[in-house]
């Protein structure tokens, strides 16, 4: 029988039982009258609720129950034929679990009637004596599901960021022996027969440079230029060459409306992020297809409509990169954004094309996503990028030639060397002696402290960063008290930001490794002059 229903008011609908009412009802619900007023109470409820027996019998559902569930594919209309079959003895274990300790219980798991959706349900128990043992309440929580797996993607790509970054930097510490190394040695036999495959071991060494530089912009660690850009500007830049990246046999159209705000990034990576992007839809489509780039301005009161609640409701600039390409399967869109992962063949690609573009925007203070464009068909990467006030008037800047560095000057320069790597420390002093400088290298800034205690002993101090127990920006500005005029250099293979700033704030020259002996000799003669 059904609850006959009010003026204005949903239904809700009583499963008839067989024969007499069940063990321990009182004689009201037999009749159906306590159970007919359950029904108009659980009707009027906004959620998915029912009530059960103590067997497990649903006695009571409203119609929000009846549509979520899938009433008609139930089969028994237990607890357990509410789910799907592998939900089924969790359900069961659940119930059961409610009876005996009267406490309240959720269980996460997949109704019939929506077999790709995980539903929260609560099981609770009623007080004794009304009839009822268990009323069971669903709730849809896709949303939430979607917000935990986005913020678990986002720590996961932390993590493996922080891996990476320690990476860079240890690779950095070789990349840098081996190319001031070669250095020496193409500076000491100029016209050598050897000087064909020295040049060609230094051209690696920067390819291999330039794969560390993605991996640091992946973990958040490459140096930025950040300034105002407006990102319009940007994209027209770049259409000849997208245009020539993708090739002929690919339409580009750039689409949207005449941009009020600016973002902060840096203009080189933001072209970067452009260009991965594009050469990633070009391999997409196979080379024939349709590529948009698109961008607009979305106002804090409309973020949440954009249906990403990781990004803070704040003005944003997004732009959207659009393949007509065959899409992203879904058992891999979680692995996209990592760092050497490629559905690419061996030997045609490094899988640091994504992830760069990761890290970039993440490091300029944004978020990435990748949707279906169309299902099926193609792929939507949208960028968003805080909105940043346009500046009034671009002042035109003119380029000026840097003025070649005298480095003869710099013979007999005194320089005391702290580098915790031995074989990097072993390196640098060489190469500099034979440049004509005077070193002491010690392995870690306590010494360097006892050495820097004589006033006139050194002419510079050139110090790793990242070294055990007194790092190089502490051990900089302990050094700063003891000599206000000492010039100072710090290197790193850490090129994160927080180091620029902390160099700065110490009036320190920041050299960010891999770097050639030319490069740092450059370093050394920039501050000596201006504190000698």
């Amino acid at each position: 029988m059904k609850a006959t229903p009010g003026r204005n008011s949903a239904t809700a609908e009583f499963l008839p039982l067989a024969g007499a009412a069940p063990r321990g009802w009182p004689a009201p619900f037999s009749t159906g009258g306590a159970r007919l007023m359950a029904g108009h109470v659980v009707s009027g409820l906004p959620l998915a609720v029912a009530m059960t027996d103590a067997e497990g019998n649903i006695m009571v559902r409203n119609e929000a129950f009846r549509i979520t569930v899938g009433a008609d594919e139930i089969v028994g209309d237990t607890v357990e034929s509410m789910v799907v079959a592998e939900a089924r003895p969790a359900m069961r274990a659940a119930f059961d679990k409610v009876l005996a300790t009267r406490e309240s219980v959720e269980v996460r798991a997949a109704v019939l009637g929506r077999p790709e959706e995980s539903q929260l349900i609560l099981l609770q128990a009623m007080p004794p004596g009304i009839g009822f043992s268990i009323i069971i309440s669903l709730r849809d929580i896709r949303e939430q599901l979607r917000v935990e797996a986005q913020v678990a993607a986002a720590t996961r790509m932390q993590a493996v960021g922080q891996l990476a970054g320690g990476v860079a930097h240890d690779f950095n510490n070789i990349l840098t022996a081996v190319l001031i190394l070669t250095d020496q040695l193409l500076a000491r036999h100029p016209d050598g027969e050897d000087n064909g495959p020295l040049t060609e071991i230094r051209r690696n060494g920067l390819r291999a440079a330039a794969l560390v530089e993605q991996l640091l912009a992946f973990a958040r660690q490459q140096p930025q230029r950040q300034q105002l850009l407006d990102l319009e500007q940007v994209i027209e830049g770049l259409r000849p060459l997208v245009g020539q990246l993708v090739g002929p046999a690919i339409s580009v159209a750039i689409e949207g409306t005449p941009l009020q705000s600016a973002v902060l990034a840096d203009s080189g990576q933001i072209e970067q992020v452009i260009v991965n992007l594009a050469v990633n839809a070009r391999d997409a489509m196979g080379g024939n297809g349709r590529l948009t780039i698109r961008f607009a301005e979305i106002p804090a009161e409309a973020i949440e409509e954009e249906g990403h609640r990781i990004i803070p409701r704040s003005d944003h600039v997004r732009l959207d990169i659009i393949d007509s390409g065959t899409g992203i399967p879904p058992e891999i869109a979680g692995k996209i954004f990592e760092p050497f992962f490629t559905t690419k063949p061996m030997g045609q690609g490094t899988g640091l094309g994504l992830s760069t573009v990761y890290g970039i925007v993440k490091q300029s203070g944004g978020y990435v996503f990748a949707n279906p464009a169309d299902i099926g068909h193609g792929t939507m990467f949208s960028i968003y990028l805080p909105a940043a006030p346009k500046p009034e008037q671009e002042v035109p800047t003119l380029s000026v030639a840097p003025a070649p560095v005298d480095h003869g000057r710099l013979r007999g320069l005194r320089v005391l060397l702290v580098e915790d790597d031995g074989a990097v420390r072993v390196t640098f002093d060489r190469a500099l002696q034979r440049m004509g400088l005077t070193v002491v290298a010690v392995g870690s800034a306590d010494p360097a402290l006892v050495l820097l205690e004589s006033p006139e002993a050194f002419d510079i101090l050139v110090s790793d960063v990242m070294m055990p127990g007194i790092d190089g920006v502490e051990l900089a500005a302990r050094a700063r008290v003891m000599r206000p005029d000492l010039p100072l250099v710090l290197m790193s293979g850490y090129a994160e930001m927080p180091l620029h700033r902390a160099a700065d704030a110490q009036g320190v020259h920041f050299l960010p490794k891999p770097f050639s002996l030319m490069e740092l000799m450059d370093a050394i003669a920039e501050v000596v002059p201006l504190r000698a």
